[in-house]
């Protein structure tokens, strides 16, 4: 059969060495074995040199804490790291170690595994999607708001979900309280923003979208997201139904009152309704 032959051609190419002139059927000795072990022992060297290499230039001069490392960690990240050979992924491993070593239990040996088991465009997908997280932990997605471009699509969500990154449930809501405040501040992508309690609006605020699980969480915090602004403005949307105002704000700073003050805030407005949309 076709599929045995390529399966025989692939074993033969897979038990000699790179170099070898071999012609004829293939046969397993102990030398083609040894010449294996040796060749997948460099090859594992030169991906962990590569994962060491890359951590350290990304801690570059800062100053780390002289600490005992925890040996089943530094086992099972080498164990991992050692089998890495694509370019995106070992920068992806060498940001896990550095941030490692700068704050000691930051990624949890689950995620090790969860990372592990990712292809390179697992983690392409996954890196779009950061871009849209507020808070590190949540995604706000709402088909009946939401322009539903890019990654945004709920096939993205399923697939992440299937890598054990997101939960991405047909009836997901993130609850936010208010406790009294007239607003609430929220980190995204090195920004703040701010959602106005407006008049009559229930202390709680219930809003759709996708959660990331705890390996999502920790692999969120190195990877590289930037500022959605359609995004932001589908968000805005949602809550203008809600009777809530978003903004961006800058300068933040809490007073003894409880009070915050902000040197800058730009209001972000809600998408003009589009042909589909429930007019608000």
């Amino acid at each position: 059969l076709p599929i045995i032959a390529q399966a025989q051609a692939d074993a033969r190419q897979y038990l000699v060495a790179p170099d070898a002139d071999v012609q004829g059927s293939a046969e397993i000795t102990h030398e083609n074995i040894t010449q294996l072990l040796e060749f997948q022992g460099r090859k594992r060297l030169a991906n962990i040199k590569s994962v060491v290499e890359g951590a350290a230039e990304e801690l570059g001069d800062k100053e780390v804490a002289d600490h005992e490392p925890d040996h089943d960690w530094t086992a099972r990240f080498f164990d991992c790291a050692q089998d890495v050979s694509s370019e995106h992924m070992q920068k992806l491993w060498s940001k896990i170690l550095s941030g490692e070593v700068g704050s000691p239990g930051r990624t949890s040996l689950r995620t090790l595994e969860t990372l592990r088991n990712m292809t390179k465009q697992d983690a392409e997908m996954f890196e779009e999607i950061a871009g849209y997280a507020i808070e590190g932990e949540f995604i706000f997605y709402d088909s009946n708001h939401s322009l539903l471009f890019g990654a945004m699509k709920y096939g993205y969500f399923l697939h992440l979900q299937d890598c054990g990154l997101a939960n991405a449930g047909a009836f997901l809501n993130w609850t936010l309280g208010f406790q009294g405040r007239k607003g609430i501040v929220l980190s995204y992508q090195g920004r703040n923003l701010l959602i106005d309690k407006g008049e009559g609006v229930q202390e709680n605020l219930e809003i759709p979208g996708v959660l990331l699980t705890a390996a999502g969480k920790e692999l969120f915090r190195i990877v590289q997201g930037s500022v959605q602004m359609a995004y932001l403005q589908d968000f805005s949307t949602f809550l203008h139904g809600e009777g809530c105002q978003l903004s961006i704000i800058e300068g933040i700073e809490t007073l003894p009152d409880g009070r915050l003050r902000f040197a800058s805030r730009t209001p972000i407005e809600p998408r003009p309704i589009q042909p589909g949309m429930p007019a608000q």
